[in-house]
């Protein structure tokens, strides 16, 4: 079914000029964006799917960061 509807849009888009097409796409990129960014439902599918983008790091990357991390013992005093 969804192929179908992008073959008919497809047929209605390749004869137009290249400034129409190029408008045709901004607009429908503002529209996307748009309503992506209000739905909560999207934000909480990106955020899923960015849970675990790490988790094919070397166990040695890991502690690397955590070695060159320092520890201050300058004492700080805010008066």
């Amino acid at each position: 079914m969804e192929k179908t509807i992008v073959s008919k849009y497809m047929r209605l888009l390749i004869p137009l000029s290249v400034e129409i097409k190029l408008e045709i796409l901004s607009k429908l990129s503002t529209h996307i964006r748009r309503e992506y960014n209000t739905s909560e439902g999207n934000k909480h599918k990106l955020l899923e799917d960015l849970c675990g983008a790490w988790s094919d790091m070397e166990d040695s990357l890991s502690d690397e960061i955590l070695r060159s991390r320092t520890v201050s013992d300058k004492d700080i005093r805010f008066n």
